[in-house]
């Protein structure tokens, strides 16, 4: 998930320290709530530790009342696709088999589109829900035969895009 909408860069709070604006609190909480009336959920939450991250991870917990294990690192300020992806796979908690992972753009955009293999819109609030045949983190990043399958794409806080018997991939989203 990108984070949803934070202050402006020229509201002379330092870029890390950037708060969400009421519109990307509104967005964050439709979006909770549309991952949870879609039937999905989440065993722990990985975020950037800038604020606006962390706002929007606990936003989405607590619409969707989890009590999912959550993990906050430094490194993912601005972390580049590979980044996140490590995050994932390199902190498996065991016998968990959903995590959100909430980040900055270019970084989560450019995972979302390589793990699509599509060159996608991905603005602020955007989740991006992959599945994978694989048994462990480690190999959803290590192999191509796990490759991620992208199965539904909400953007502002609604369902921009979902897999199902008569939808192709989500081309009309570039």
């Amino acid at each position: 998930m990108r984070h949803a909408e934070a202050a402006s860069e020229e509201s002379h709070v330092p870029d890390f320290a950037r708060c969400l604006t009421e519109d990307g609190i509104r967005l964050a909480g439709e979006t909770a709530t549309t991952l949870l009336s879609r039937g999905f959920r989440i065993d722990r939450i990985i975020a950037s530790a800038a604020e606006r991250t962390r706002q929007t991870a606990d936003l989405v917990a607590e619409g969707m009342q989890l009590t999912a294990a959550r993990l906050d690192l430094d490194e993912l300020y601005l972390a580049t696709a590979k980044l996140f992806e490590k995050a994932i796979c390199d902190n498996p908690l065991e016998d968990e088999s959903a995590v959100l992972i909430v980040g900055h753009n270019p970084g989560i955009a450019g995972l979302i589109c390589a793990w699509a293999d599509k060159s996608l819109s991905v603005p602020t609030a955007t989740v991006a829900v992959f599945e994978s045949s694989a048994d462990t983190w480690y190999n959803v990043r290590r192999t191509k035969v796990h490759i991620p399958r992208l199965v539904c794409l909400l953007q502002h806080g609604k369902v921009a895009w979902a897999r199902d018997k008569t939808t192709s991939d989500p081309e009309l989203l570039e």
